[in-house]
Order: C-alpha cells, then structure tokens, then sequence
C-alpha cells in the first residue's frame, strides 16, 4: 500500500481534503480545446469562476486517521481551498483502511456512482472500471509526460489511454532490526533464499520471531514477500511485470507459495494468520520480530516518538530481498469518473494540483513515498528513504506489486487462501490453482 500510501499503525490525526491546480480551460475529453496541461511545477488558474457558483468535487478517501498519508493530505488540502475557495469545495467522505475504501469503490462501481476522483492507493481497479472513467490521455501534453517517469504512466495506462495520474514510485524492499541480527549472530541480509531460511533459524535459535506477516486486506506483508521469492528467476520476475497474469499454476509460484507455508508455520507470530497490516507493522515496533516487507513511507514511524521508543530509527537496516529483487515500478495514481464538463474541469484541476511537483515534494519530505516526478528531489528526508532509493538503483532485478497488476478479484481472494495455506489446509498447488480459478473469471 497500497496501497498500500497508506500504511501507518499510531497516532489519529483529523482529516480534510485537498486539491488541484491545472489546466485551463479543458473541453469535452474527445474534443480539441487548444488549451494543453501543464507540468506538476506551474499551477495555472483560468482566471476565475464565470458562473459564480461553487463546484463540489467528491473524493473519498482512505488518507484519514492512522494513514501514512493524512498529514499530507491535510496539508495540501488547506493549500488547495485557500488557491480555489471562489470555485470548488473538495466534499470528502472518510473511509479508513485500504480495503474498506477498495470495497466501497467496487459498490459504487456497480450502481454506476462513481465519484469525481479516486485514489486507491495502489490497488489496480482501472481494468475493472474503465468504463467508467475518463479517458484523461487528451489533457496530459507532452511536457506533463515526459516530466514524470515512463514506469508510472505504463501502471496508469491502458491500451494506448490514461486513465491515471501519477504521483508516486513503488519502491519496496525489506527493513530489519540491526540489534536483533546482532543477538542472533548475522552480520548482513541475506543474499539467497536459502540464506534468509537459514538466517530465520539463528533468529529462532535466538529467541526471536524472524518475519512479520499477515492474511487480511491482502496480506500486504506477506504478499510482498510471495511476490519478492515469485522473482527469484528470469521468469518469475517477467511473472511479476506482467499486467492481469490468469494462470499462476506455474512453478516458480509454487514454489514461491510452498515459502510462504513454510514461514507461516514457521517463523512468523500467532497473530499472523487473520491479522493486518497493523498487527505485523506493531510487531515489528516493539521489537518482537526482526524483518518486515514495506515501502519507504513506513519510514517516518521509526522516527515518531509516539510509536516506537527513542532511538528505534538507529537501529534499523534495509534491504533489498534476497537475489538483489526490489519492487521498482510505478503506481496507480489519481483516476477521474466525472459525469459533465463542468465537473471535469473541477476534477481535473484538483489531480493536477494534487499530483503537481509541490505536492509530490512535500509527500516525498512527509511521508518517505517516491515522487513520480523525475527531478522532484530533497535534502530534507531521512537518511533510510535515501538508502531504500540506493538499492533500487542497485537491483538486479525489479518488479511491480500485485495490487497494481493483478486482478481485484484475485487481490481479494488472497484473504481468503492464505490462512488455509498457513494452516496447511490446502497446498501450495491448491492455493496457486484457487488464484488461477479467480482471475479465470474476468
């Protein structure tokens, strides 16, 4: 999370809502207006609300509470009404959890009541609601597109059509307690997989939990680490690049799920099989295990003093997955369902300033996330974002994570298969058929 943006354990903080500056004047979406996007560095406003009436934007959002995102959020949406308060009010519904926001997208995808903008956090839905999203390829000009790196547009595009704004990068690896590796006796991650094993084991030895994971919303942890050991070859890696994969009855999956029955039975905590994301993330605060899978956006936790005890951050090493894998790709970014021109206009407006080069700034130096923007860059993040940038640009191999490429009915059906996996109730072939079964049904 993401996503997913989104990964926070602590600390409530209130919500608002933000938005966007953009392009002038924008038409009907298949009509040529002459009037072009501008990059994320220039916000232009087209001069004032003609009509005179406020023009409310919907966008529900999962950036509330205990979010990763929600201090951005609020920041940027206070910037946002104080640039537009003569023409727009962002009206915001809260919705906390990733998976909750994904489920309540999916029933108003079904009545046909999708709202003006989206943002899953990185869940793919553009293959499943396209149909009911704007065609944004006619308002991103080719400045706007090459300001921004090709791996995000290829995430938010379609058959030659945008259907996402970009903002952030997936950058993803694994994170560790130096002190614990110390206790156990390991001086550095491990380079293969029979080397992590090995390592889990002296952890054991140790008295220590090796992995966090989890079953719920996903099983984000757990996930990336499946799709982390699917990589291990040339082709689990094309595996893993692969947009919407409908058979997953392949040896390297298989193998790669038999892992993850092995970790589960093996090397995880109690609360693992049924929990979330919290649970893992919480263990892993208080030091009762030694390795978690999570993006750079978790980083700003080991600082925060309401989290984790004081000096947390001086403990901790990254990583990337053992084979030199790393989650290098883009991400699903802002998609837009507007029904008139009028909203549109307004819709478009709130992305842009959302996604702009100020915004993707302040999300890199607020929460650790990877700006899409290629020259969006700062002296003022903490030193473990800059290494977990340090070994993307090392990997051997990078991938894309699943809740941006595979089908959203097989990123719920996850949920379902992996306590059964955890408990030994089906196989690794059982499980990797019951996914095949799934995506069988787009």
């Amino acid at each position: 999370m993401m996503k997913r943006g989104f990964r926070k354990v602590v600390g409530v903080l209130l919500i608002g809502v933000m938005a966007i500056s953009m392009l002038s004047g924008c038409g009907a979406k298949n009509k040529e207006t002459g009037n072009k996007s501008n990059t994320g560095n220039t916000q232009v406003s087209d001069g004032g609300n003609v009509s005179g009436k406020i023009i409310e934007i919907n966008f529900p959002t999962s950036w509330v509470g205990v979010s990763s995102s929600t201090e951005w959020f609020n920041d940027r949406l206070k910037a946002f009404n104080e640039q537009y308060s003569d023409k727009y009010k962002v009206v915001v519904e809260e919705i906390a959890g990733d998976q909750a926001y994904v489920d309540k997208i999916k029933v108003l995808y079904s009545s046909k009541s999708l709202p003006d903008v989206i943002s899953t956090g990185g869940y793919n839905l553009i293959d499943s609601m396209k149909d009911q999203m704007v065609d944004l390829t006619p308002y991103v000009d080719d400045q706007w597109k090459k300001s921004i790196s090709e791996v995000c547009w290829d995430v938010n595009s379609r058959d030659g059509s945008i259907y996402g704004i970009p903002y952030s990068r997936q950058v993803i690896g694994y994170f560790y307690n130096k002190d614990l590796f110390e206790k156990a006796g390991i001086k550095e991650p491990a380079k293969t997989w029979d080397e992590f094993f090995a390592q889990c084991d002296k952890l054991l030895a140790a008295g220590i939990t090796p992995v966090s994971m989890d079953t719920a919303d996903s099983g984000w942890l757990t996930s990336l680490l499946l799709g982390a050991m699917i990589a291990s070859d040339d082709e689990g890696e094309t595996f893993m690049n692969t947009s919407l994969p409908k058979n997953y009855n392949t040896k390297e999956f298989i193998d790669a799920a038999g892992m993850i029955q092995k970790l589960f039975q093996n090397y995880t905590t109690q609360d693992a099989v049924g929990g979330k994301y919290e649970n893992g993330a919480s263990n892993f605060f208080m030091e009762q295990t030694a390795i978690i899978a999570n993006g750079p956006w978790m980083i700003s936790d080991f600082y925060d003093a309401n989290m984790v005890e004081e000096g947390f951050s001086d403990k901790i090493g990254t990583a990337m997955f053992p084979g030199d894998v790393m989650y290098n790709s883009g991400k699903i970014g802002f998609n837009i369902a507007s029904k008139s021109e009028e909203q549109l206009k307004a819709s478009l407006d709130f992305v842009k300033f959302m996604t702009s080069a100020d915004s993707q700034l302040k999300m890199l130096e607020m929460t650790g996330e990877i700006p899409a923007e290629v020259n969006v860059t700062s002296d003022n993040i903490y030193p473990l974002v800059t290494e977990v940038i340090e070994n993307s640009n090392k990997a051997a191999r990078n991938i894309n994570d699943f809740q941006s490429l595979w089908y959203a009915n097989v990123v719920d059906e996850i949920s379902i298969q992996y306590p059964l996996l955890a408990q030994g109730q089906i196989t690794p072939e059982e499980f990797a058929t019951a996914l095949t079964k799934a995506a069988e049904k787009n």
